[in-house]
């Protein structure tokens, strides 16, 4: 019984670290690429293109892409927390590890999901977002029990 719940803690915590690069890697893309990454979402939400509202208002277009960016900084610090707390704490089984990894890991997906929803652009681009989310959830499922008892 000990060996199946080291295995689940082992499993779960190598999820969560996944997790980590997973957000880690979408974050340095958010950051470097952000025009290309947003374009898409931008084009659905105002229905112009993104060149025509950088020529017709560049200093609100330049603060989008800002804003995204901002958005991709947080997202790595997420990803870098999600690692950190995955390889030194969640692998050994602290309660208190599940709890932030459940802030940590979860609320940056799933805001992202209702994010898309709310602007009504549920597409391909969401995949990431469910991706992201799914791995939280699984993550965090499988030791639970061993953890949380």
């Amino acid at each position: 019984m000990k060996d199946l719940q080291k295995t689940r803690i082992e499993i779960g915590s190598f999820i969560m670290v996944s997790l980590g690069i997973y957000t880690s890697v979408i974050s340095i893309l958010w950051i470097f690429l952000t025009e290309i990454m947003f374009i898409s979402d931008f084009g659905w939400y105002t229905g112009m293109t993104y060149a025509d509202y950088l020529n017709s208002a560049p200093r609100f277009a330049e603060m989008y892409i800002i804003t995204k960016k901002l958005i991709g900084i947080f997202l790595l610090a997420m990803g870098l927390l999600t690692i950190i707390i995955s390889k030194n704490s969640y692998s050994k089984s602290e309660k208190w590890s599940w709890y932030a990894l459940l802030i940590a890991g979860c609320t940056p997906w799933m805001t992202f999901i209702i994010y898309k929803i709310v602007i009504g652009y549920i597409g391909y681009s969401m995949v990431t977002f469910v991706i992201g989310a799914s791995l939280s959830v699984i993550g965090l499922a499988i030791p639970a029990k061993e953890i949380l008892s």
